[in-house]
């Protein structure tokens, strides 16, 4: 018997058909959740839906006009991305550096946004007990017209001679002799659209001073230092803000608060934590923290910056 040529003929013929299998499906149209393939790499729905949230398309625009726009960014990228590979610039070290700065930035998203979800949501009951406690911003709210003077901070900010100034021409004069250029214009502070500490800190001040100037600090990104805000209230009005909207307004303020408060508290346990693992080389270590100054007797009164 040739027991021995049949198995070989019958391994044989399985090894074909399984390989004319193969052949066939790589010629196949992508089916389930596969939308295109290229270079055998698999583009999925999810995918294309990441693409087209990415992409912020107008409401009115055709779905499908829409995801032919998105899905052909997705298969040109991938396109380029085998093209630079070929070229081995995957290996090169500014993009590896670059690499790991993205991955390293999308990981911190990652976990920002854990502990985001992990914050319980802000209940209808707390919302109405913060307007309550904040008429500021409700039944009260207040909407400031300031007389307002923006300058860079800079570095001698202690030394040109700001403490004595009592008014915004004083500010304006010790600004010009000190060579620092400033923009002085009308601006208007919604109590809703600020900081609400800084909200009260406007009544507190003005409402011992009507004429009082105050001054707070802020840090826009990108700005090359401190953008320093010197104000004089010159006119205040009252428009409610009430109702439902005024509920719904408040959960997500205080939402938002919460979640803050929960990242700069996770933030500190990381820290110390990972302090002990951190190893500086020489002249690379941070310099100590410094205690808060405490402001000059005579200065522009301070105030908390905006919120962002």
């Amino acid at each position: 018997m040739r027991i021995g040529n049949r198995a070989a003929l019958v391994a044989a013929i399985s090894l074909a058909a399984l390989t004319a299998a193969c052949g066939d499906k790589k010629d196949e149209a992508p089916k389930g959740q596969v939308v295109v393939t290229v270079n055998g790499d698999d583009v999925t729905v999810h995918e294309l839906n990441s693409e087209l949230q990415l992409l912020r398309a107008p409401p009115t625009a055709p779905r499908k006009q829409v995801e032919q726009v998105a899905l052909q960014r997705v298969v040109e990228r991938k396109m380029l991305a085998d093209v630079a590979r070929e070229r081995g610039l995957d290996k090169n070290p500014q993009f590896l550096l670059a690499r790991r700065r993205l991955d390293d930035g999308l990981l911190v998203q990652a976990l920002q946004t854990d502990i985001a979800q992990k914050v319980p949501q802000t209940t209808r009951e707390s919302a109405q007990k913060y307007i309550a406690a904040n008429p500021s911003l409700f039944a009260e709210r207040k909407i400031f017209t300031i007389d307002q003077i923006r300058f860079l901070r800079p570095a001698n900010i202690a030394q040109i001679g700001l403490e004595p100034a009592k008014t915004m021409a004083d500010v304006a004069r010790v600004l010009s002799n000190a060579n620092i250029r400033f923009e002085r214009a009308p601006v208007q502070l919604d109590a809703l659209t600020v900081n609400p500490a800084l909200t009260k800190e406007i009544v507190r001040i003005t409402s011992k001073n009507s004429d009082e100037v105050f001054m707070f600090a802020d840090q826009p990104q990108g700005a090359p230092a401190p953008i320093m805000f010197v104000n004089h209230v010159t006119g205040t009005k009252v428009e409610p803000f009430i109702g439902e909207d005024a509920i719904k307004f408040a959960q997500q303020l205080i939402q938002r608060q919460e979640i803050q408060k929960a990242l700069t508290t996770e933030l500190a346990k990381f820290k110390t934590a990972a302090k002990p693992n951190i190893k500086y080389a020489t002249n690379y270590a941070p310099p100590p923290e410094k205690p808060a100054a405490t402001p000059a007797a005579g200065a522009p009164a301070a105030a908390p910056a905006p919120a962002a």
